[in-house]
């Protein structure tokens, strides 16, 4: 299009040029003046001609090929067929527990070791004033060594319940899986309140090696 614009400017006064040249010439010949509007038309053609030929001359413009796009394709995901699949084995293991569903398993130690059994009265009871009653308590031993008659058990802090005595001995040889009972002999404070009193076993050495206490209330 910046072509043909081009040849339009330059055959344009070109074609003005031939007109003049055309009006100045000639009153020596006796043949009749063109008019203008002619001679300015033929030149119009001409110069349309000469325009469609140097069109036609030009090379083609190339058109650029559209760009193919390339369409990304999911990718298809595998179907497993389930009876296929291999089944994994599962193990479950069941702690055996006490009829309280509270687990039973006991850990034998090396060495002095002892677990809580039974007590009586239990925790939390209720005693009247001044009451006598006897604090039974039964331990295992889980350990390793015998427990022998120089084995204790030694009052340690809170309410002391039978007067100046802090220490009971045991009775006998107790082996590793058996247990031995207390029977201490106590009386109930004369006061009404909340008490807690501890004792801890030792062994012959004098080394303790486990706690027992008794949580309880004195009532008005």
């Amino acid at each position: 299009m910046f072509k043909l614009k081009r040849s339009i400017l330059w055959f344009l006064p070109l074609g003005i040029l031939v007109v003049a040249l055309s009006a100045c010439s000639g009153g020596a010949n006796a043949e009749p003046t063109q008019d203008p509007n002619v001679v300015f038309t033929q030149v119009a053609e001409t110069v349309m001609v000469s325009m469609t030929q140097t069109a036609e001359a030009a090379p083609p413009t190339a058109t650029p090929e559209p760009t193919a796009t390339q369409i990304p394709t999911a990718i298809p995901t595998a179907t497993t067929d389930p009876s296929q699949v291999t089944p994994v084995a599962t193990t479950i293991v069941v702690q055996p527990s006490s009829p309280s569903g509270i687990p039973t398993a006991t850990t034998q130690r090396y060495g002095d070791g002892a677990k809580w059994n039974t007590q009586s009265p239990a925790d939390g009871t209720v005693l009247e004033k001044s009451q006598n009653f006897a604090f039974h308590v039964c331990l295992g031993n889980i350990g390793s060594t015998d427990w022998t008659t120089k084995y204790y058990l030694q009052y340690v802090s809170g309410q002391q319940l039978w007067w100046n005595t802090t220490t009971f001995n045991l009775g006998d040889t107790v082996k590793p899986g058996d247990k031995w009972c207390f029977d201490l002999p106590s009386i109930a404070p004369s006061k009404a309140g909340e008490y807690t009193t501890r004792w801890y076993l030792k062994n012959a050495t004098g080394e303790s090696f486990f706690e027992v206490y008794f949580h309880y209330y004195v009532g008005q």
